[in-house]
């Protein structure tokens, strides 16, 4: 089993030093977004206010994108953004050319686990998946309703059992089984027997803060947190931000994004299909957004409504 995914995160929020600049060098984990579709309408999530255009990445693109990214020594790949990836019918075949056309290290996925059957698990492990997270923000079938808006809370944790299950019976060391939640306040001790619960069968599970999504949703009675923070249990400071630094994501429709929570293409820096990787990552947009982080003077930038300014 590869090092934990708790880890992985913290190693990307937490920003060396040595990448604190404004031409900082390409990460080597980046998130592809295959799908901007998504099944849910989670009552923290403010895909359902998008003013982006949905729809599913152009395969050609993606295998252009997935060759260059390993050229340039990218070793992680996230098939997923602002969408639920399950809704895509070529993931196995992504999954597979990412691991043996592209030889990307690792691949990773994260799910709210409602199309996991186990004929699509099947599908993705046997593609060599290597890391699978469910994205559940909430410890009781009354409660996922109620935020997620659909009634699948027995049936996403059946999935999760069933993965479990299926990597045992094969011997297999793939993929890592990962929960998160968003913590919420009075949840506390629904949450914690949720973990318990889960934890015989998965591998970490970890909470993360209530973020406002780039100032999309909320505001200070909605959530303390602002910017991007990364775990609960580790936050990094909110600025300067992680993800100008230390991360790299890419728009089903070809455009690379300063933002993770991107809902309407204001922080999108570059076409990449009139950009190269390298050349988008250094592009002026960019690196004028990293020099007003590394200044602090951002009440007049991009970052102002998702740092509350």
């Amino acid at each position: 089993m590869s090092k934990p995914v708790t880890q992985r995160v913290d190693e990307h929020t937490h920003i060396p030093q040595s990448k604190l600049v404004l031409n900082p060098p390409f990460p080597d984990a980046i998130k592809i977004e295959i799908t901007a579709r998504c099944n849910y309408n989670c009552s923290f999530c403010a895909t359902k206010k998008s003013k982006r255009p949905l729809g599913d990445i152009d395969k050609d693109f993606l295998y252009r994108i997935l060759k260059e990214a390993k050229s340039i020594g990218v070793k992680e790949i996230g098939m997923f953004l602002l969408g639920e990836s399950f809704l895509v019918k070529d993931l196995v075949d992504y999954i597979s050319f990412a691991k043996k056309e592209a030889a990307i290290e690792y691949v990773f996925i994260t799910t709210n686990g409602s199309l996991c059957t186990p004929e699509r698990l099947k599908g993705v492990v046997d593609a060599g998946l290597d890391s699978l997270k469910f994205s559940m923000n909430a410890g009781s079938k009354k409660r996922y309703k109620e935020i997620h808006g659909v009634d699948r809370f027995d049936e996403v944790i059946s999935n999760i059992k069933w993965l479990y299950n299926y990597r045992a019976d094969n011997e297999l060391k793939h993929p890592q089984i990962t929960v998160s939640s968003i913590y919420m306040e009075g949840q506390k001790e629904e949450l914690t027997r949720f973990r318990e619960m889960l934890m015989p069968f998965i591998d970490e599970f970890y909470f993360l803060p209530l973020y406002n999504q780039a100032g999309h949703v909320g505001g200070k009675m909605f959530t303390k947190i602002v910017g991007n923070p990364g775990r609960l249990d580790n936050m990094a400071p909110p600025v300067p931000c992680w993800a100008l630094f230390n991360a790299a994501k890419i728009s089903w429709d070809g455009k690379l994004t300063a933002c993770c929570f991107d809902h309407d293409t204001r922080f999108e820096i570059a076409d990449l299909s009139e950009y190269s990787l390298l050349d988008a990552w250094n592009h002026p947009k960019f690196v004028e957004l990293r020099k007003q982080h590394l200044s602090n003077k951002l009440s007049d930038s991009l970052c102002a409504n998702c740092l509350d300014l």
